[in-house]
């Protein structure tokens, strides 16, 4: 029996099989023929056995501390064995022990380099911040793993380094070891998949899309896959083509609501109303009742029908629906129709003890911010204090509960608990004080937060936003790249330090590098793909910056950002009249204060031709 990588032995006839003169403490290797090679495993002994398979178990259900214990009883019976010593580095990692997992993992790389091994050495230096080390550890690992012929663990590893190259920025670097992982394994599916998408950051899309119907014929019901194919058809202007890929993810998805949302928001946006109509006519369920009425509220929403969403919710109410939660449902779909007044004058309603009271403040105080009259931002405060109470009230509740000996939850049920609301509440204050003019406020209140979570990546990307908004781009581009220090992979933070840098004509190399691993890393999103568009236009490449900034208006038709970028490359191309009709175009899709003010100031100078 194979179990990550040990192979179950026994003494006697396997040792003399083998030239084993006898069982001593560490069982003998197992040899088995992997791709025409032999390859010998190490075995784990029978005894350990039952403690491997239960730390296994442990660990895949996130409980630590009982799979550090397991793996440990296993080296009590075998202290040989290195894939357990670096799975145990593993296990330690996640309990926060850095030094004990180094030792762990000296011990097994001492004792055998294993792609394990190697694995864990490069997660310890992660944990250490020391980026150069696991990447080091992790070309290693690769290379054993091709050694060996694993395919398995060919893919995994090489999937591994790629990440960190591209955690490094180096997505060249990335590429080639997904080019070899593709010629390795021509069965894997992943390895089609990241080409697909390297190739698109890069501007190569007919490379993208070979790659990406090369991973569909191997792997007919891979999703990911087929929406990133649909995507790039969208952005590169096929769209009857893009439709028939979405519906066909819709079908293998079995008309999954994720993808249908998906799929209906881009058809609303573009403005085809007869497909949207009929798609969400045909998701739709036929019943309104508590299972369905969410599902049914979001497809009206993303086909951009917010009054039969809202109609829906009502009669969900006649139907027993919780009125708090259907307070909730309505008051999304009148922030869809801009009736911000209305949202909040519904939510403001749900009672003080109901379920979604704090929610129902939460998006009340939104309405409000977003409604924008000094009266309403007012409003918007009170409802933000009476969600801070309830909350802290409730916050309160749960420990005393315990304490006064609540029974556990049967096995295989979830603990109730109350959400964690403080962190929704924090931000939405902070948005609030920016909005009535003092961010001076909104970032005392950000700052307080992060002396208690100081690595919060919501409240350091949303003060960075503040920041930039009042015109300190460098100190945003701080707050920000401290996300970036701790995850280099945070796809928001990316994109925000690389267009602030673009914006502000910083390290602009760097920062299309940052704006490609996005896009890497989320394929096919629209504001991404706009953001390494706008890189390319300050940089003075009008080629990529055409191909991009076209791309994102398309797969984000109407968002005035995109638009008014798009108007800004016009300019530079010396196309007036298109650069005048993209930023009218961007005036009548309601953009922001800022965004606005900005639009018309370029507009009035396009015009009257000022300087």
């Amino acid at each position: 029996m194979k179990l990550s990588g040990l192979v179950i032995a026994t003494c006697g006839a396997a040792a003399v099989v083998l030239g084993v003169p006898g069982c001593a403490s560490s069982p003998p290797p197992v040899s088995k023929i992997v791709n025409g090679q032999v390859v010998v495993s190490r075995a784990i002994n029978p005894d350990a056995y039952e403690h491997y398979a239960r730390g296994q178990l442990y660990a895949d259900e996130q409980r630590w501390d009982e799979a550090a214990r397991e793996l440990r009883r296993v080296l009590l019976s075998d202290d040989q064995a290195p894939e357990v010593r670096a799975q145990l580095a593993d296990v330690l990692l996640q309990l926060g022990q850095l030094d004990d997992a180094a030792e762990e993992v000296e011990r097994s790389l001492a004792i055998e380099p294993t792609v394990a091994g190697y694995t864990a050495a490069a997660h310890v230096a992660e944990a250490r911040h020391d980026d150069r080390a696991a990447l080091g550890r992790y070309q290693e690992g690769a290379r054993l793993a091709l050694t060996d012929g694993d395919p398995e663990a060919i893919e995994t590893t090489h999937l591994a380094l790629a990440s960190a190259q591209l955690a490094a920025l180096d997505l060249p670097a990335a590429y080639a070891t997904i080019r070899v992982l593709a010629d390795a394994d021509r069965d894997s599916v992943r390895a089609r998949v990241e080409i697909g998408a390297m190739a698109w950051a890069e501007g190569r899309l007919d490379e993208a899309e070979i790659a990406l119907k090369e991973a569909l014929a191997l792997e007919p019901e891979q999703i990911d896959a087929r929406l990133v194919l649909a995507a790039l058809q969208v952005a590169t202007g096929r769209p009857a083509e893009a439709k028939a890929v979405f519906r066909d993810a819709l079908e293998r998805a079995e008309d999954s609501l994720d993808v249908g949302e998906m799929y209906l928001k881009w058809l609303a946006a573009s403005g085809d109303r007869a497909a949207a109509d009929e798609e969400a006519d045909r998701l739709t369920p036929d019943v309104i009742d508590d299972s369905t009425i969410d599902a049914i509220v979001r497809i009206e929403r993303a086909a951009g029908r917010p009054e039969r969403a809202r109609a829906a919710a009502e009669r969900a109410l006649e139907r027993g629906v919780a009125p708090g939660h259907v307070a909730l449902l309505v008051g999304s779909a009148l922030l869809d129709a801009k009736d911000f007044a209305g949202a909040a004058t519904r939510l403001l309603k749900v009672p003080k003890g109901d379920p979604d009271f704090i929610e129902s403040r939460l998006r009340a105080a939104e309405a409000l911010r977003r409604g924008g009259g000094a009266r309403q931002l007012e409003q918007a405060e009170r409802a933000l204090d009476e969600a801070t109470a309830a909350a802290t009230a409730e916050a309160a509740v749960a420990p005393s509960a315990k304490a006064a000996g609540d029974k556990a939850p049967a096995e295989g049920a979830s603990e109730a608990r109350p959400r964690e609301w403080m962190s929704d509440l924090i931000v939405a204050r902070a948005l609030l004080d920016e909005k009535r003019g003092d961010p001076v406020r909104a970032l005392r209140g950000l700052d307080l937060a992060l002396q208690a979570h100081a690595d919060d990546s919501r409240f350091l990307l949303v003060r960075a936003a503040i920041d930039e908004r009042r015109g300190e781009w460098r100190q945003a581009l701080a707050e920000a790249s401290k996300i970036l220090t701790a995850d280099p992979r945070n796809v928001e933070a990316l994109n925000f330090v690389g267009f602030i840098a673009a914006d502000h004509a910083g390290d602009l190399p760097q920062a299309i590098r940052r704006l490609q691993v996005a896009m890497v890393l989320d394929p096919g999103a629209g504001g991404i793909v706009d953001s390494l568009g706008w890189a390319y236009l300050r940089q003075g490449d009008l080629p990529r910056a055409t191909m991009f900034l076209t791309q994102g208006d398309r797969l984000e038709p109407g968002d005035p950002e995109i638009l008014a970028h798009l108007a800004e490359l016009y300019v530079r191309l010396d196309q007036k009249d298109r650069a005048v009709a993209a930023y009218r175009r961007a005036l009548e899709h309601d953009p922001e204060d800022r965004v606005a003010r900005d639009i018309q100031a370029r507009l009035h100078k396009l015009q009257t031709g000022t300087p």
